[in-house]
């Protein structure tokens, strides 16, 4: 794997890119192998073909028929190289992209990684000549702009019909790969001590407490500069309104002093390890607690969850592929790799995070989505830009 180098980024152009949907050797292959699992072979019912569509043929219509998700060996091989810029960060997003390469000899990856927004502002920049052929980002926000800026092209129906249209782009602009909830993360040893809360059953399930309640002021903590905190930032706006998020934010700078991370690990390390002057709760992805307990299963850092609010939103980490691409073949069975069920476990086991595919089960240290109570949020009906969300946090003070 390969970090790209930005200095060559001017030597590729879009000459000779080519769509993904739009190749006749879009990889018939790994089309069946998805449709078998996640759709009917054929006809729709309705007698459409699914018009002039190079991947008509082999599109899945119709419903599931198989609860068990497609395997890489019902894939085709990668075979060629690929760019990603990447806004998840190098530890979350390494470990499947090692994975991959590994397992496909022919498959060489080049990455570059930066923040989300930075990630967007490049790839707007460059627009017909982007160096990328996707991009994997921390959160469903940024594909959102991409595809409100036309950078993003749909993806093959296959891909789209495998994840549930609340964790993508209703028409397949992007879709979410991974999920994760945002959570209540706490030191399980000293939260009595210190907030005398017993336990993390005593924690608020209102996520406006945390910002209100005395006994958090100087061990609560954050992490402003992620895009899932801005994602977080976005859902509150369009759930409870700018004033009142404006008012949280405010509240968690001037009156509980809340101790800002500009990492998710250095976060929950800090809140596992509790020692003095380290936060006692953190807000962060659950994830981030999960992989500590993946470790060590005996750490004391616990991961609880809010009611029905957006401290505990599901949100995904998920791929938008850029408008013209020099090889459709190669892109479009990445994709479907990081969907089949290798990828799909692999993040969890490395990363703890929750499958998007039917027929994988999470198995992991924290609870089963099922009994956590996240709100209803339609996470391709984000309105509110990346840059909107940042300037609410600058304007209230809460930057690292």
């Amino acid at each position: 794997m390969q970090q790209r180098d930005d200095d060559d980024s001017s030597d590729r152009t879009a000459t000779g890119r080519r769509p993904l949907l739009a190749t006749a050797g879009a990889s018939v292959a790994g089309l069946a192998g998805l449709a078998g699992c996640l759709g009917e072979d054929g006809d729709d019912g309705n007698g459409d073909d699914g018009g002039d569509s190079a991947v008509a043929s082999a599109e899945p219509l119709g419903e599931a028929v198989d609860s068990e998700a497609v395997s890489w060996d019902d894939l085709g091989d990668l075979e060629g190289e690929l760019t990603i810029y990447s806004g998840r960060t190098r530890d979350q997003i390494d470990p499947v992209f090692v994975e991959l390469e590994e397992e496909y000899d022919g498959l060489t990856l080049n990455i570059d990684y930066d923040d989300n927004d930075v990630q967007v502002n490049q790839i707007l920049q460059e627009g017909d000549a982007v160096a990328a052929d996707l991009m994997y980002s921390q959160d469903p926000g940024a594909l959102a702009e991409l595809e409100r800026e036309d950078a993003v092209q749909q993806l093959p129906e296959d891909v789209v019909d495998a994840v549930p249209e609340s964790y993508r782009e209703p028409d397949g602009y992007w879709t979410g790969v991974t999920g994760r909830v945002r959570s209540i993360q706490y030191n399980s040893e000293r939260l009595a001590e210190e907030t005398e809360f017993e336990d993390g059953d005593d924690l608020p399930t209102d996520i406006f407490e945390f910002a209100e309640d005395p006994r958090f002021e100087g061990i609560i903590s954050t992490r402003p500069n992620s895009g899932t905190f801005r994602g977080f930032i976005q859902a509150m706006v369009e759930l409870e309104g700018e004033e009142e998020t404006r008012e949280w934010v405010r509240a968690m700078v001037e009156d509980q002093d809340a101790q800002l991370f500009s990492g998710g690990s250095d976060q929950a390390e800090a809140v596992n390890r509790g020692g003095d002057g380290d936060p006692i709760v953190a807000l962060g992805n659950s994830y981030y607690a999960a992989r500590i307990l993946n470790e060590d299963s005996g750490a004391p850092i616990r991961a609880t969850f809010t009611e029905n609010d957006p401290g505990c939103l599901f949100s995904v980490a998920g791929v938008g592929v850029m408008n013209d691409v020099e090889d459709p073949e190669l892109v479009a069975e990445f994709v479907r790799h990081l969907l089949a069920a290798e990828g799909q476990e692999f993040m969890m086991d490395a990363n703890g995070e929750y499958p998007v595919v039917e027929g994988v089960d999470y198995v992991g240290p924290l609870p089963d989505l099922e009994e956590i109570n996240p709100p209803e949020f339609d996470l391709s009906d984000f309105d509110m830009e990346l840059q909107e969300a940042q300037d609410l946090l600058t304007e209230e003070g809460m930057t690292v």
